[in-house]
């Protein structure tokens, strides 16, 4: 049998070390079962027993297909499959897309992955919602697929691990509408939510816009585009020039990262203020100083740990959960201390991991 795994991949360069939490029991991992935009009921065996750690039978290969290796989340979650991978004997092999604009280029990569016959399996950060289908679905038939970090339809995969993005926009919104609620002064936000037409954006999208509903939060201005610094600075720069009554500017981390220096390079520290819908090394950096007041972390390390640990139960033919991650939780400066940083962030100097060979460090 085969998996094939897709996600994306963010470099880090903050001088964070690792706590002792890679070694934290399962049983303390924050685990959620999903089911579309929410929690799901949680009948029958728990998420920590469903996730415990298999011995496989064999070193199977599993093929992994990122949109991108260009932001420190998903280099997180490249470090949680790499360390997992070792730990259980596997074989890893990491393809990325180039881009969410890139789907051409995925469905190239995803080929790929499922014309290696030495593969046993996949598992997808996908680019679009259905725009993999009819690569995946036949493949289904023969072997197992699995959805990581980003939605895709449920009819071409064996299982989905990681969490509503709709629940990471609706955290964001929901902070917002409880600190101005309806009846207050009207704030304004710019809201950056990431690449148009990318199936996560969607999701943030309609969860923050329904958890502003009724309260006294305005969306100014929007823009989109990619996660790309280079592409979230001249965003920031448009909507700061053409909205000077901006209060706050939320959005995704790379666009918050950015942020920090734009505002204080305009003097605007004190009256504009940043909240990102994930947390990067740039972000909870951010967060340390009370550069940015608050962010919503789906501990990106541990998706990856459990989207190996799924992929190898599916090909040792045990139960699998239909659709489970991390809870997601709101973080400030003081609620970081709650939670080892290894959960959300590879360690200091970490860089892509494309190939795991069993035995190999």
């Amino acid at each position: 049998m085969s998996i094939v795994l897709l996600g994306s991949v963010l470099s880090a360069g903050f001088g964070f070390g690792l706590s002792p939490a890679a070694a934290v029991a399962l049983e303390e991992w924050p685990i959620e079962r999903w089911a579309g935009d929410e929690r799901a009921p949680a009948p029958g065996v728990s998420p920590p027993a469903a996730l415990a750690r298999t011995t496989p039978s064999r070193p199977w290969k599993l093929c992994t297909v990122y949109p991108h290796l260009k932001d420190s989340y998903w280099l997180a979650v490249n470090y949680g499959m790499a360390e997992e991978a070792r730990a259980l004997g596997l074989e890893l092999r990491v393809l990325e897309a180039a881009g969410y604009e890139n789907l051409g280029y995925q469905r190239e990569r995803v080929a790929n992955c499922i014309a290696d016959e030495t593969s046993d399996a996949v598992l997808v950060g996908t680019v679009s919602f259905a725009g993999l289908n009819d690569l995946l679905a036949p493949y289904l038939a023969r072997r197992p697929v699995l959805a990581l970090v980003n939605d895709i339809d449920s009819t071409v995969v064996t299982g989905k691990v990681g969490v509503p993005w709709y629940q990471l926009g609706w955290k964001a919104g929901r902070w917002l509408a409880e600190r101005h609620p309806a009846g207050a002064p009207q704030v304004h936000v710019a809201w950056l939510p990431g690449p148009q037409g990318a199936g996560w954006v969607s999701f943030i999208d309609r969860g923050f816009r329904a958890a502003i509903a009724g309260s006294a939060v305005h969306i100014a201005a929007v823009r989109s585009g990619d996660t790309g610094r280079a592409i979230q600075r001249r965003l920031v720069e448009e909507v700061l020039d053409a909205h000077p009554e901006i209060d706050y500017l939320v959005g995704n981390a790379p666009m918050a990262e950015v942020a920090i220096a734009e505002l204080r390079r305009r003097g605007l520290e004190d009256k504009v203020a940043i909240v990102s819908s994930y947390v990067t090394p740039g972000v909870y950096s951010g967060l340390l100083r009370g550069r940015i007041l608050v962010a919503v972390s789906d501990f990106p390390v541990l998706q990856g740990r459990m989207a190996v640990r799924q992929a190898l139960r599916a090909l040792e033919g045990l139960a699998l959960e239909p659709y489970i991650g991390p809870r997601v939780e709101l973080v400030d400066a003081e609620r970081l201390k709650q939670y080892p940083i290894d959960w959300m962030l590879p360690p200091a100097g970490f860089v892509p991991v494309y190939e795991v060979r069993p035995g190999q460090r």
